[in-house]
């Protein structure tokens, strides 16, 4: 791919937004201590497993949602049957949490009697870590620790399209091992073939189903879901200035120019990672933690197929490729690394991943 070069002030004029949410939640214009059941099409799955507005944390001020005890929390959702999208919740877990709570995705939701058919099950306990069925009746993934008395991100990656979807903890892909990857959009599993790989499923997503499973207080909150152009994954590391961050100005479409402005570069340069993995790299595994490299607290989470040495101006730098026509559903990534002596012993800052759907 070649490089398309477009001035700055050029850039600033084309800057649009991207990634807008089609529906969000953050339970702040709902009474504190108020039953959600009846308010902002909540519903329980049974009688009594409602749940209750909460102030006693949040993400955005002030309220919240607590998930607890009998709760078994319900919101239906209609007209998404394909594209692409990305679905986030921010879990809350205390540290005091006790039993397991689940996260759940279904493609179809027909209450009462049925069908039912989940596309995503997690489950989260401050004793065994964070654990999915993803795609396969065992969990032979690489059960990570739950982030306790913190806000985490939970995203979803579902592309209908191409009937297949990924899990993000805290910016970390969860991966099946015994699934294959996709050519071309990676790790992850079929949507349709469901939680267990039993199939059966919809191109459909029908439902979020917050379960307490009888576990102590977790909290959600900014639950949304988006059209996938551009996602962040994951999280940076500052320096001088703030983690290195990305304003995209063209998005990628096929036969068409991509465009992405560079911001928080202490002396205007940065290396530029651009890549079709973010699982492995000649390094390690992805994600890979830069403390050894001098780097602590920096995260390596793209696979580096093309690196650029970038220079700008205004603490900021512009890239931009010619997407050639025909890669509709392709998926690539990108990451930056702000040149900055003063940070680290590396003298790099990151910032977080980028995935970046053609359209």
């Amino acid at each position: 791919m070649t490089r398309l070069l477009v001035s700055a002030a050029a850039s600033i004029t084309l800057l649009t937004s991207f990634a807008s949410a089609q529906w969000s939640e953050n339970f702040d214009s709902y009474a504190a201590s108020s039953q959600v059941v009846g308010q902002g099409s909540w519903e329980e799955w049974g009688p009594g497993a409602g749940a209750f507005v909460s102030n006693a944390q949040s993400l955005s001020p002030a309220n919240s949602i607590a998930i607890a005890g009998a709760t078994d929390l319900v919101h239906q959702y209609s007209g998404y049957s394909a594209g692409k999208w990305v679905y986030k919740a921010h879990q809350y877990i205390p540290s005091t949490m006790t039993g397991v709570t689940y996260f759940i995705l279904l493609n179809t939701y027909a209450y009462p009697a049925g069908p039912y058919n989940w596309s995503t099950q997690v489950e989260f306990s401050v004793a065994g870590g964070v654990r999915g069925n993803f795609g396969t009746p065992t969990i032979g993934h690489n059960v990570v620790p739950v982030i306790t008395d913190a806000w985490v991100e939970i995203q979803v990656l579902i592309d209908l399209d191409a009937n297949w979807c990924q899990f993000y903890y805290n910016g970390v892909l969860l991966d099946e091992p015994n699934l294959p990857d996709d050519p071309a959009l990676g790790g992850g599993y079929s949507w349709t073939g469901g939680v267990f790989g039993g199939g059966a499923g919809a191109l459909n997503l029908a439902a979020v189903d917050l379960y307490a499973n009888n576990a102590t207080d977790c909290f959600y909150d900014d639950i949304s879901l988006s059209q996938a152009t551009f996602e962040v994954i994951g999280t940076g590391c500052s320096g001088t200035m703030p983690a290195p961050a990305f304003n995209i100005i063209l998005p990628a479409v096929a036969g068409q120019p991509y465009l992405e402005q560079i911001t928080n570069l202490p002396v205007n340069a940065a290396i530029h990672l651009f890549g079709f993995g973010n699982q492995t790299s000649l390094l390690g595994a992805l994600p890979l933690e830069l403390s050894a490299f001098g780097a602590a607290g920096c995260t390596l989470r793209c696979s580096p197929d093309t690196t650029t040495f970038m220079l700008g101006t205004g603490n900021s730098a512009t890239f931009a490729i010619n997407i050639p026509a025909g890669l509709q559903g392709l998926k690539f990534y990108v990451q930056a690394a702000a040149l900055d002596a003063p940070a680290n012993t590396l003298g790099l800052t990151v910032s977080p991943l980028g995935a970046v759907w053609i359209q």
